[in-house]
């Protein structure tokens, strides 16, 4: 009820600013009632949960471009609109026109859009394939006969591959050979997101279909999640040893997994020292079977998700060991965030953002247009603009005509002949 509360309080500030911008008849006023509803447009992204899009909001339009606004208004002293008639009477007629216009499809567009019984859209789903069979050599993947990877190595994993809703006959060959391996069948659901793994010590390895949770995560920390395909020991657990790798230090991270099963995904913050984390037998901290000392391959990087696959090895004396290969996915963007930001504008909406840029200069072409107040000419400027002016007098012009000084003083200091001063007099209009 709080939230409904502060949005109506918003709302009813940002629609009485919003009237105000245009029925004030100061232009500084109404660009001051702008910036307030720039304000309560930041508010409401906070009541949404995005922080970046509200800084963005009062950094960039409440701020860089609202102080431009004010610039050019004081800059051509426009504060005032005045009573003098404007010179494009069409604009008030149009601007009404189209305003009606815009009421009245935004109005058919709510009324008619039946916008709550719209149902969501719904994604295809997304496939990989990891290979961790290690007597399976090389394989391509099939998908209901067409080939969606080809020649993947003994632990590595494919790319994600967008298929259509539906149920498919998942085969795997040797490389280059029309030699069956293995085949399974498995449906995917819409917006289904998940791994194949195939695995095993046998010739025909095993496929296990896994779903991978790639939602957002919390702020600056990343998802682990684990497979169990070892066949040593009926389960195993993830454990944290601590700095002395004693028995008193040891914190259970994820108390049991069974074979052939994936644990729930847990969250683990940004830098967190996984060299102390260790694979052991479920009840069993001695028997160690795998350390995650490897910065490198598993240390949890922020909005990321990692999958770790832990499958068998056989050795040359005919016992097995623990292996693991561990699989990094990019998490969803969590909403208004920069990087959400930046994969929507450079990816959907380019176009109208570019679009925006430019209506935003034509917008500020006509309003220096519109405020220019043409010079008034003054009487005495029409009288100092109709005379005619000289660049030299007329003793200089005589001079340099007849080669010597025309001007010469008599012996009581006066001048033998009275001169004009300039070339032509000063005609007056």
């Amino acid at each position: 009820m709080t939230e409904v509360n502060l949005f109506l309080l918003v709302g009813i500030i940002s629609v009485v600013s919003a009237v105000m911008m245009l029925l004030s008849e100061n232009a500084v006023h109404s660009a001051l009632f702008l910036i307030l509803i720039m304000v309560c447009i930041a508010f409401l992204f906070l009541m949404l949960n995005a922080p970046f899009l509200a800084m963005i909001q009062i950094t960039v339009y409440a701020g860089a471009i609202m102080v431009l606004f004010l610039f050019v208004i004081m800059l051509l002293g426009a504060e005032k609109l005045g009573t003098r008639a404007t010179r494009l009477r069409w604009m008030t007629p149009v601007a009404v026109f189209l305003s009606i216009l815009f009421l009245i499809t935004a109005g058919l567009a709510i009324g008619q859009g039946q916008v709550n019984l719209n149902a969501a859209p719904s994604t295809e789903p997304i496939l990989r394939v990891a290979h961790f069979a290690p007597e399976a050599g090389s394989v391509d993947v099939y998908a209901n006969g067409e080939m969606i990877a080809s020649n993947v190595e003994y632990r590595t994993s494919t790319d994600f591959v967008t298929l259509p809703a539906g149920e498919y006959n998942l085969a795997l060959f040797a490389a280059g050979t029309q030699d069956a391996l293995t085949a399974t069948t498995v449906t995917l659901d819409p917006g289904f997101t998940g791994t194949a793994i195939a695995y095993g010590t046998d010739p025909i390895p095993q496929v296990a279909l896994e779903t991978e949770d790639l939602s957002t995560v919390p702020e600056r920390s990343g998802r682990l999640t684990v497979f169990n395909g070892f066949s040593g020991v009926p389960a195993i657990s993830l454990v944290d040893f601590g700095s002395d790798f004693n028995d008193e230090d040891t914190q259970t991270i994820i108390a049991e997994i069974p074979q052939n099963s994936i644990s729930e995904p847990i969250t683990v913050r940004e830098a967190t020292d996984l060299r102390s984390w260790a694979l052991v037998e479920a009840g069993n901290t001695s028997n160690v079977l795998f350390r995650l000392n490897n910065p490198e391959m598993f240390d949890v990087e922020r909005d990321s998700s990692k999958f770790v696959i832990v499958s068998t090895e056989p050795q040359l004396d005919g016992t097995v060991r623990a292996q693991t290969m561990a699989l990094d996915t990019t998490t969803a963007a969590s909403f208004g965030g920069p990087l959400a930001m930046g994969q929507s504008l450079f990816t959907r909406y380019m176009l109208p953002m570019q679009m925006v840029a430019v209506l935003l200069l034509v917008a500020m072409i006509g309003a220096i247009v519109l405020t220019h107040k043409p010079k008034e000419v003054s009487s005495i400027e029409r009288r100092a603009m109709g005379r005619r002016k000289v660049s030299r007098p007329l003793t200089s012009v005589l001079s340099a005509q007849t080669g010597h000084d025309v001007y010469t003083p008599d012996t009581n200091g006066a001048s033998e002949e009275a001169l004009p001063d300039a070339v032509g007099e000063e005609e007056k209009v």
